[in-house]
C-alpha cells in the first residue's frame, strides 16, 4: 500500500475483521510479529531501520487495540520509566522530576481521566476494566505528547461516557495540530470527530483512500460495495 498522512490530519482506517487494519498499526510501530518492506518516511526522512523505542522517541506513540496485563509493575513505576524517557528527549541534559513530583503531577491529570490516585499502586493493567485500561492510555498521552497517536480501537468497550470523554481528547490532541489515526467500528464515534481522511482496508490492501463521504456510503450500502 501507499499512503500519504499530512502533518496535524486525522485520518479513520476502517475495514471488517481480519482486513489488515492493526496489523499496519504495528507495522508502523515495528511490532516482532511482522515482517515490513519498503519505506516509511515522517517528516521526509526514512525511518524504517529503527526500532520501535526509536520510533517512540520520534514522537509516535500506539494505543494498543488488546493492552496486556503485566504483573509486578506497579502502574506508576511504569509511567515514570516511561516519562523520563520522553523527557530526556525532550530535554537533553536537565534532571527528570523526582518519583515524589512526579506522582502529585500525575495524580492533578488522573481527574481529567475519570480515575482516582489509588489506581497508580496497582499492577499495570492487572484487573482494569476495558474502559479503565483505555483511560490511562489517553493519560499516557497526555504525558508523553506525542505528535503521532495511533488509536487501535481505543473505544472497543467504552461506555457512553467514557466515549464523550474520548471525543474531547481527541478534539483536543486535533487542537494541538497532532497526527492522529484512528482505527474503529464506531460509526457513531466518526459522527462526532472530524476525519480529514478515511482509509478502507480489505484483506490487508488498501482499496480505497477517500473524504468523510465514504463513511456515509459504508453505513448505508456496506463494505463490500466499496472495490
Amino acid at each position: 500500500m501507499s499512503l500519504d498522512i499530512p502533518a496535524g490530519h486525522t485520518t479513520a482506517i476502517l475495514g471488517h475483521n481480519w482486513s489488515g487494519k492493526s496489523s499496519l498499526a504495528y507495522a508502523i510501530m515495528w511490532h516482532p510479529r511482522y515482517t515490513v518492506t519498503g519505506s516509511l518516511l515522517l517528516d521526509g526522512v526514512d525511518i524504517s531501520a529503527l526500532s520501535p523505542n526509536e520510533r517512540y522517541e520520534k514522537g509516535i506513540f500506539l494505543s494498543f487495540q488488546n493492552v496486556p496485563e503485566i504483573p509486578g509493575v506497579r502502574l506508576l513505576e511504569y509511567l515514570k520509566t516511561v516519562y523520563t524517557a520522553y523527557f530526556q528527549r525532550v530535554h537533553p541534559g536537565e534532571k527528570s522530576p523526582s518519583s515524589f513530583v512526579f506522582r502529585r503531577m500525575v495524580e492533578k491529570l488522573l481527574p481529567s481521566v475519570g480515575l482516582d490516585s489509588s489506581f497508580l499502586d496497582r499492577d499495570l493493567y492487572v484487573g482494569f476494566s476495558g474502559g479503565e485500561k483505555r483511560r490511562i492510555e489517553m493519560l499516557q498521552i497526555e504525558l508523553l505528547s506525542p505528535q503521532i497517536v495511533i488509536l487501535d480501537e481505543i473505544d472497543a468497550g467504552l461506555d457512553i461516557d467514557a466515549i464523550e470523554l474520548l471525543r474531547q481528547y481527541i478534539d483536543k490532541w486535533r487542537s494541538m495540530s497532532k497526527t492522529i489515526i484512528i482505527i474503529t467500528h464506531n460509526f457513531h464515534l466518526l459522527d462526532s470527530i472530524h476525519a480529514d481522511s478515511v482509509v478502507i482496508m480489505k484483506d490487508w490492501q488498501m482499496i480505497k483512500h477517500g473524504d468523510v463521504s465514504l463513511v456515509e456510503r459504508i453505513r448505508i450500502e456496506g463494505f463490500d460495495s466499496i472495490n
